[in-house]
């Protein structure tokens, strides 16, 4: 047999079930977004707006080719084995380019991240502005716990500040009290977490290679097996 079949085959089969329930976890995530930050995405620029399609496209894509990874494993499938590891291959190939783009391009990333912030409240400082920007504005402010585009005092002045600028059980929201601007906020939340997600991302691709490279060797097994057979 060669790589011991039975092992193989419980071993991949177990790696895609944990596969598919990370793929169900950021099918959630990406539904989540979408759902509970409709407004945000209304008014952010539409190069940002593609994240929650992108989890759940992502997501998907992980829960169909663990599916033919279970399917293939479980019924000793060459044709099933052999699509999951096309597949895996494509995806690690483009788990790297992204990570590699991030790291290469994440400056541009921050720039365009930065103009969107700007251009949101520039908007609401505008002449006829409705009231959906304020909403917009107050959910990232709530959820950011940041205040104004660079700062409380430069976006509202001494006094006037809304309640979204400063922390739940403030008695008062004052610049005292209020969170740090938006912009340098969001900007150090994303340089936070760019390379460490960039580097999970390639991690993760380490991770199925080894599943890439079991599931030829099942692929293998299975078609000597039946090569032996049919003799």
């Amino acid at each position: 047999m060669g790589c011991g079949t039975s092992f193989v085959k419980y071993v991949l089969f177990f790696f895609n079930l944990l596969v598919a329930l990370l793929g169900l976890a950021v099918i959630g995530i990406g539904v989540a977004f979408h759902l509970n930050w409709t407004a945000v995405k209304e008014e952010l620029n539409t190069r940002l707006t593609v994240a929650p399609w992108l989890f759940i496209i992502v997501g998907s894509i992980m829960f169909i080719i663990a599916f033919f990874g279970c399917c293939g494993a479980i019924r000793e499938s060459h044709c099933m084995v052999v699509t999951y590891a096309i597949f895996l291959l494509v995806i690690i190939i483009v788990q790297v380019v992204i990570a590699v783009l991030m790291f290469v391009y994440g400056d541009t990333i921050q720039t365009n991240l930065d103009n969107s912030i700007a251009s949101l409240f520039t908007k609401r400082t505008s002449a006829g502005v409705d009231k959906a920007t304020d909403a917009v504005i107050n959910s990232i402010q709530q959820q950011f716990e940041c205040c104004g585009k660079d700062s409380a005092t430069t976006e509202y002045g001494l006094i006037g500040l809304p309640a979204s600028c400063c922390p739940p059980n403030s008695l008062a929201c004052t610049p005292a009290n209020a969170f740090d601007g938006c912009r340098p906020v969001i900007t150090k939340l994303y340089n936070k977490w760019n390379k460490p997600i960039a580097g999970v991302a390639i991690g993760v691709a380490c991770i199925e290679v080894v599943g890439a490279l079991f599931a030829l060797c099942l692929a293998n097994s299975i078609r000597n097996m039946d090569r032996r057979s049919r003799y």
